[in-house]
C-alpha cells in the first residue's frame, strides 16, 4: 500500500491495493505450509487468519471508498 500511495493517479494506487490483498493470501497461504510443517499450531494459524481477514476488510473498504469518490467526482 505504502509503495503505491504516491503514485500519479488513483486507478495507480487501486492496482497497489490489490497487491496488498494478494499479499495477504500468499502470506495465509504460506501460514498453512508452516501449520502442516508444524511450526505454527492451530492456535497461531487461527490468529493469523483473522488478522488477514480483518486487513483483507479494511483494503476492500479503502478500495471501495476509492471508486466511490472516483465516480462522485468523475460526474462534476
Amino acid at each position: 500500500m505504502a509503495e503505491g500511495f504516491h503514485r500519479s493517479s488513483s486507478k495507480d494506487f487501486l492496482k497497489f491495493l490489490d497487491y496488498s490483498r494478494s499479499s495477504i493470501a500468499e502470506t495465509i497461504s504460506h501460514a498453512y505450509v508452516a501449520l502442516d510443517q508444524s511450526y505454527i499450531n492451530e492456535n497461531e494459524m487461527e490468529e493469523l487468519n483473522e488478522s488477514g481477514n480483518t486487513v483483507w476488510k479494511k483494503i476492500n473498504g479503502m478500495i471501495a471508498y476509492l471508486k466511490r469518490y472516483q465516480q462522485t467526482n468523475s460526474t462534476k
